[in-house]
């Protein structure tokens, strides 16, 4: 999906924080921001297997826990 990009720095520490959480919470790094940012996860290649796999069930399943777990981040 193509679209604009949004560069900012962070120092070496602050980037292993970021990749151990986003790893935590088995997201990619991308996602983990976005989705701290309050913005809409573009998702992974397993998402999209699951989308194109016809079991929205699983779909929704993974979003509730995403969803448990980014509340269970912020209350932190």
């Amino acid at each position: 999906m193509p679209g604009d990009t949004i560069a900012f720095r962070v120092d070496h520490a602050e980037r292993t924080e970021l990749v151990a959480r986003a790893a935590r919470e088995k997201l990619n790094l991308s996602d983990y921001i976005r989705i701290r940012l309050g913005l809409r996860a573009l998702g992974s290649e397993e998402d999209a297997a699951i989308i194109a796999g016809d079991s929205q069930d699983a779909l929704r399943l993974q979003v509730a826990d995403h969803e448990v777990r980014l509340r269970a981040l912020e209350a932190r």
